[in-house]
């Protein structure tokens, strides 16, 4: 067994040879799961809070609901991190519906399973930091008016075949549009613009998941006196956009300089886009104990 091999799984560490979900989970049977993707920087969660609360708030919303206390949750991730060696991981958080044929039409329905993996980060490639990187335009539009939009589910399909369609055309991400064509998020981030100096980015409501580290990117982006705007964004607003970046908790601010086969900008990361990101860096770093 090689290190990062366990995993957190209703109550226990145990090696991932030995997890085990119910084949009739809800969640495997109908995708009735939720997720959380964070990161550690020297052993300590950045944003755990946020993830939490956007955790039970998706679980109130879709009957999914954790038992595991914040305090539970956060002592497993510390235990697992350390067990696993990986003081800077990747950390997952799925909790499955339970039992297909357990209250699937009550409002309460049973305890949620929770499960934590702890890995080793992968990055993304430093060039695409120092040069930006490429996105391509899904044809696979977001539906604004599915609840489950606004929520990380492990119903991801249409998401990982959208990102996958960006990496046969060598994208690092594919950007959606709703059914209103305005910008909504990429496959697996959520989608910046910069012009004429103030920040753009989504509303919500045009059918995004409300990212903890775009909320992290706004609280920054007020200390340090870049405006920012939240409001629909069509196709010419991103093509004409002198700067363009994504975010989540692994990529943190990603610059994006082409577009398909259009420019964005100068070609290379902007100036507001770098200073985000060093301000979110430097927000990490007061949150993390400086890692």
């Amino acid at each position: 067994m090689t290190q990062s091999d366990r995993m957190y799984v209703a109550g226990e560490i145990v090696p991932m040879a030995e997890a085990r979900v119910s084949a009739l989970d809800a969640s495997l049977q109908l995708g009735a799961g939720l997720f959380e993707t964070l990161r550690t920087y020297g052993r300590r969660p950045f944003r755990l809070r946020e993830h939490l609360a956007r955790l039970r708030a998706s679980g109130e919303a879709l009957r999914i609901l954790v038992q595991e206390t914040d305090a539970a949750i956060a002592d497993a991730i510390d235990r697992l991190v350390e067990a696993n060696g990986v003081p800077d991981a990747r950390v997952r958080l799925t909790a499955t519906r339970g039992p297909l044929d357990e209250g699937m039409e009550d409002d309460i329905g049973p305890p949620a399973t929770l499960l934590v993996t702890a890995g080793p980060m992968t990055p993304y490639p430093e060039a695409f930091y120092q040069h930006g990187a490429a996105v391509i335009v899904s044809n696979m539009r977001i539906n604004e008016t599915d609840p489950t939009v606004y929520h990380k589910t492990t119903g991801y399909l249409a998401n990982l075949l959208a990102l996958r369609e960006a990496h046969r055309g060598r994208a690092a991400e594919a950007l959606r549009f709703n059914m209103k064509n305005h910008l909504a998020e990429g496959a697996i981030s959520n989608v910046f613009l910069v012009a004429d100096g103030r920040l753009l980015t989504p509303p919500v409501d045009d059918g995004l998941l409300a990212g903890i580290t775009r909320a992290a990117v706004l609280e920054v982006a007020a200390e340090i006196g870049v405006p920012a705007e939240q409001r629909s964004l069509a196709i010419h607003d991103l093509l004409d956009a002198d700067e363009v970046f994504l975010t989540n908790s692994i990529m943190e601010v990603l610059p994006v300089t082409r577009v398909e086969a259009r420019e964005i900008g100068s070609g290379e990361p902007g100036p507001v886009t770098r200073r985000l990101a060093e301000a979110y860096r430097d927000l990490v770093a007061r949150e993390t104990g400086g890692a």
